[in-house]
Formats: C-alpha cells, sequence, structure tokens
C-alpha cells in the first residue's frame, strides 16, 4: 500500500512538473522503461588489477563506473570451482576442468558464483555478493538512479543459486519483479515509468540469459523474453558495426535493444575460434568509441530499427573517447548534458 501511495505522488508531481530527475533528468522521468537508454559497460566486472591480462575489458573498477555515470552492467556469473564433467565444450573451461581438483559445487552459493570471464582460472573478481554489495551501497546513496542487470549465465546456475548473493548484499530489495504475464509476441509489454521504478523503490531490473524462471525467483527475468541483442562477435578491425537482430534468433522483436559497440581479436586453433578482447590501445588506434564511431552505429541502427531506442549502448573500455559513450545516450534520449 504504501508503495503505491508513493507512486501516485510522485506521478503527480511529475504531472505538475515538480519532479526531481531520473537517471539525471527530468525529461526522462515519465518515460517507460523501455524507452530510455542507458550507457552499459560489456563484462564489467573485468577490470584490474591484475593488470595487463588478455582477458580484460575496463579499465575502471564497478564502482568507478557507477560514479562515472554507468547505469547497466554485463556480469558472468561462472562457478569458481569448474568440475570436470560438467559437460561443456568450451577449450578455457575444458582447460579449468583439468587444472581443477574439485568435482562438485562449493555447498555455500555465497561462495560458489563469482565474476570470471569464461573461467575463474582465466580471471576471478571474487563472489558476486561483493560487487553487488559495491552497488546497493550506490543505489542507498542515489535514490533516483535506476540500475540494469545483463547476467551472461555461464556455468548454468539456477536462480536459486544466485538468490542469496542478492538477499545477502541488500540489493534485492531494489529488484523489480513484473506484474505482467508473457506475451506470445514476447513484446508490447507495459512497462513501468523511470518515475514509477523509484516511487516503488524497484529501481533494479534483472535479466539473465539462461535458466532465468520467475516462478523461482520473481525478479532474475529472462532475457530473451524481453530483450534483442545485435551482434557481439564483432572481429578487429571492424569498418562498420552490423545492427542486425542477432539474439534470439527467431527474428521476433523485444521491447528492449542491446547495442553492443565492442570489438575482439580472434584466433583459430584446431578449427576452434578463440576471441579475446581487444586492449584499450587498440580501442584508441581505431578510434572506436569515438562520438564519430558511436554515431555512425546508431545510424546504421536507426536504419534498421527506425525511431526505436537502443537501450543498452555496451562498451569495452567505456572510459576512452572522451566520454562519447554519455553523449551518444544523451543523444538517443534528446537530452542535453
Amino acid at each position: 500500500m504504501l508503495k503505491r501511495i508513493l507512486w501516485f505522488v510522485a506521478s503527480a508531481c511529475t504531472v505538475l512538473g515538480q519532479s526531481e530527475p531520473c537517471n539525471g533528468h527530468v525529461e526522462l522521468c515519465a518515460r517507460p522503461y523501455n524507452n530510455v537508454s542507458f550507457a552499459c559497460t560489456h563484462n564489467s566486472y573485468s577490470s584490474p588489477p591484475p593488470n595487463a591480462l588478455p582477458v580484460l575489458n575496463q579499465e575502471n573498477s564497478i564502482e568507478q563506473q557507477l560514479n562515472d555515470g554507468i547505469r547497466a552492467f554485463m556480469l558472468d556469473v561462472v562457478r569458481n570451482k569448474p568440475a570436470a564433467a560438467d559437460g561443456t565444450s568450451n577449450i578455457l573451461n575444458t582447460i579449468a576442468s583439468w587444472f581443477s581438483r574439485a568435482t562438485e559445487t562449493a555447498d555455500d552459493p555465497l561462495e560458489s558464483v563469482h565474476l570470471c570471464h569464461e573461467s575463474c582460472l582465466l580471471i576471478d573478481k571474487g563472489p558476486l555478493v561483493d560487487s553487488l554489495t559495491v552497488i546497493r551501497e550506490f543505489m542507498d546513496a542515489n535514490p533516483r538512479e535506476i540500475i540494469t542487470f545483463i547476467i551472461e549465465n555461464v556455468s548454468g546456475f539456477s536462480p536459486t543459486d544466485l538468490q542469496p548473493s542478492f538477499e545477502q548484499s541488500g540489493i534485492a530489495r531494489y529488484a523489480f519483479a513484473p506484474e505482467f504475464a508473457a506475451l506470445p509476441s514476447h513484446s508490447g509489454y507495459k512497462w513501468p515509468t523511470l518515475n514509477e521504478l523509484i516511487a516503488r523503490n524497484t529501481r533494479l531490473v534483472v535479466f539473465m540469459d539462461d535458466k532465468a524462471d520467475v516462478t523461482l525467483v520473481p525478479y532474475i527475468l529472462p532475457e530473451w523474453e524481453y530483450v534483442v541483442e545485435i551482434p557481439y562477435a564483432n572481429v578487429n578491425p571492424v569498418q562498420e558495426f552490423p545492427c542486425n537482430q542477432d539474439r534470439p534468433y527467431d527474428g521476433m522483436p523485444r521491447d528492449l535493444v542491446v547495442m553492443n559497440h565492442f570489438v575482439y581479436n580472434r584466433a583459430t586453433i584446431a578449427g576452434e575460434n578463440i576471441d579475446t578482447p581487444i586492449s584499450a590501445k587498440q580501442v584508441e588506434e581505431h578510434a572506436y568509441n569515438s562520438l564519430e564511431s558511436l554515431d555512425k552505429h546508431w545510424q546504421t541502427c536507426r536504419a534498421v530499427w527506425g525511431n526505436r531506442v537502443l537501450n543498452f549502448v555496451t562498451l569495452d573500455y567505456y572510459n576512452i573517447g572522451d566520454g562519447a559513450i554519455f553523449k551518444l545516450v544523451d543523444q538517443i534520449n534528446g537530452v542535453s548534458a
């Protein structure tokens, strides 16, 4: 009842033109969540230390990303002790299995769910709960900011395996659990406005690519029910970023669009492609994160998607490019910095 009263008051304030900013802009408050663009980082956790690893995607920590204005985070959840018989065919996970002495999942999900890149032998940024705590502290201090997670479930966890990390960190209290039922069209949902999310204090939206089940954890949403991604496997050098629908592969549009604007180095070993992130130096050399490059990509997307909002503009090394990611997001949202 209290949340509904707060929602009514917030809505009334918006109508009267008295609303405070939502994600930094009053103009965004009355817009549905799916009609807003957010700056997003790819493999948000994958930053130093240690330095010079070939699997880094960012130079800044998640805490610094939040302070700089990043509002959507791509997170990979991986079992910190990969089992030798986990059935995966990925070379990196196979190698990890050879060197792992563990054959069973850790009993404590707070310890078994880590943020890692494919394998925790490559880079291990520790338990998921630790990063969630950092983000929750930011949300405590910034009550008018909406945050989004896009989780890649590398190890095939049940959502109930992730739930303890959300609960223990305290961030679960901010999580949005939709009241709408699944639609056959996978689109046309009535998303709340940013102001409504703030008034209800459900300011965290969580998507997961595999094994999400809202009957088990109602706030971990199935990504492919609501989200489409444009191609992510862009191989260096890239002359023009594509914008066709990649995942899911059914060609049916969804309510939200991820604009993947990052690049990989590719090596082929024994007939299998091994993609690794390009370095910060390569990003600078090719000007991938420049406003010119981002704007060109946006124009390509407009030819494909029309006037639809690109909801998650996603970069590696977002801090390179003189703040271009934030400038493009403002352009998409039609607001001034």
